[in-house]
């Protein structure tokens, strides 16, 4: 057995902890990298906020300052902030890229990506206070599914070539980030009467 593969191995055998709300949001990318890789890991979701807030936040605060949702906990090393989480699982799984140049890409894209994600909670979230009606609701999701946000990424795969976005041989963290956004926009174009945008 190689070196690489005793590697790959022992990294899907580790238990980790991955910690989000009882929502699929952003926890959801994690949850497809952690099944895609087969790695052993304990979902924790928080449906009441006195769970996070008063019992878990605390036990995370004491080894990560930066206590937030999503984390994940890797044996001694706790990691917070979405795209430092999937920074941090390219970097284990060797899924950011091969060279130079692909594990920028790989950081551009989780940056562009996280943009669109925060496009649509700006569009369906209420605390957000950016549709305060469901006119102004309505209105905006019109406008996101008759022009949704993926230009950029088609570009990417006219330029680089292949059928990921990072690297053209296999899927690295932020092609999960970007299919899981395709498909929250297909979701809202079908709600809202549009043809299927991954047509």
């Amino acid at each position: 057995i190689s070196d690489r593969a005793l590697r790959s191995f022992l990294l899907t055998m580790s238990q980790l902890e991955m910690g989000y709300w009882g929502i699929r949001g952003l926890g959801s990318v994690l949850r497809m990298v952690f099944e895609y890789k087969e790695a052993q890991y304990t979902d924790v979701q928080f449906t009441d906020g006195a769970k996070w807030f008063k019992e878990k936040k605390p036990e995370i605060l004491a080894k990560n300052p930066l206590a937030n949702l999503p984390y994940v906990v890797d044996g001694d090393t706790v990691v917070c902030q979405t795209n430092a989480i999937m920074a941090y699982l390219g970097q284990k799984y060797d899924m950011e890229g091969k060279d130079a140049r692909q594990k920028l890409r790989h950081l551009e894209l989780l940056c562009e990506i996280y943009d669109v994600r925060n496009g649509m909670i700006e569009l369906v979230y209420p605390f957000k206070k950016v549709n305060r009606t469901a006119e102004e609701y309505e209105a905006a999701a019109k406008e996101k599914v008759e022009n949704p946000p993926f230009a950029k990424f088609e570009s990417c795969l006219e330029v680089y070539g292949g059928d990921w976005f990072v690297a053209p041989d296999g899927p690295c963290v932020a092609d999960f980030h970007i299919w899981e956004m395709l498909d929250q926009h297909k979701l809202l174009g079908e709600k809202h009467g549009q043809p299927a945008m991954l047509d």
